[in-house]
Order: C-alpha cells, then structure tokens, then sequence
C-alpha cells in the first residue's frame, strides 16, 4: 500500500514538471473503457491433492480516468475501476498516464500506465473469509479514434497484474489458512475519450 502511494506521487511530481516545460494551460480529460480480462489459471484439484486443473477465465472489467493534459499529447490523472474476477470483486484506484505517441490524423496510438491498489470495498466475502486487495498494475497500448483535442472512441489492449489476499476458515487441524492471488490478465477494451 505504501509503495503505490508513493508511486502515484512521484508520477504526479513528475507530471508537474511537464507541465512546467510545456507551458500549455491545464485542460480535463476522461478515458472511460469497459471490457474483458482474459486469463489462465491452474489450482489444485480440491479432493485430490497433487491434481492440477487449468481453466480458461474471462472476466469483466470497467475503469475510466480522470486527469489533466499537460502537453497536447501527456495527460496525467487518476484512474477508478472495478473488476469482477471469479472469486473476488476488486475495486483498483491508482495513478495514470496517457501519452499520444503519434501526434496528427483521425487515428492515433497511444500508451497507457496505471500503478495502484486493488481494494476489495465490495466484495462480499463468504462466512469465515475475508478477501483483502493489493497492488495492481496495467500497462498497455491503443487506438484513438476522433479528431484531436475532441471526443474519441478508444480501443486498448493491455497487461493487468492485481494481487489479492484472501484469508480462509481453517480446515481440520489447521490454526490458519490463506492464500496470495496474483491475477495476471490480458485486458481488452472498448472506450470513450474527451
């Protein structure tokens, strides 16, 4: 928890010198996307220990950023989204970048970089467990379609790394039982921009 705090400030201190270099008047922006995290997982078989499954998962995910242009091609802001894995309902907030890597025409590519915290706010955890979130991170890279400066439909793929921590009723002679999560999904999405 502290080092994305301390990520998410040092992104914005970063982002505030610039915006000083650039001299362009702060201007709001949003990403909102919604979309898919596709994903492999492989767990032990419940009733026969040493037997491994592998499944396939697909999960819903939906996120939009809020933050400033601080050139005609960096924004930096924050990002609020929720995820809804199979197990776990992870609310991610983390600080942000968006930077235009082509400068001009109706389609653009773009970067994207999030860093932050999943917190697991809404999950409704079974009796005897309790489900806690951790660092999350997202990379990717997309397609901005629209004019410059106005209203875009985006589409971007990306890496999405969260951690969880999910803490279980003991089994038999156990004292305590958990488990670390680390959901490693490759994310779709489809959005909006302005």
């Amino acid at each position: 928890m502290k080092a994305a705090i301390l990520i998410i400030i040092g992104c914005w201190f970063m982002a505030d010198g610039l915006r000083a270099q650039n001299h362009v008047p702060l201007k709001y922006t949003n990403h909102t996307e919604f979309g898919g995290l596709f994903g492999r997982v492989k767990y032990q078989f419940p009733g026969s220990p040493g037997d491994e499954i592998m499944e396939n998962r697909l999960n819903v995910t939906l996120q939009t950023f809020n933050g400033v242009m601080l050139s005609n091609r960096l924004s930096a802001g924050v990002t609020v989204g929720v995820d809804w894995y199979k197990t776990a309902l992870l609310a991610p907030i983390s600080g942000g970048i968006r930077y235009d890597l082509t400068k001009k025409g109706g389609v653009r590519l773009f970067t994207t970089a999030d860093v932050g915290y999943g917190f697991a706010w809404f999950q409704d955890d079974i009796e005897g467990y309790r489900t806690k979130g951790g660092l999350m991170l997202n990379p990717g890279i997309g397609l901005r379609m629209g004019e410059a400066g106005g209203a875009a439909v985006t589409f971007t793929v990306s890496y999405k790394r969260q951690e969880a921590h999910i803490d279980k009723f003991p089994l038999w002679d156990q004292l305590e039982r958990s488990e670390d999560r680390v959901y490693n999904r490759l994310a779709l999405r489809l959005g909006i921009s302005f």
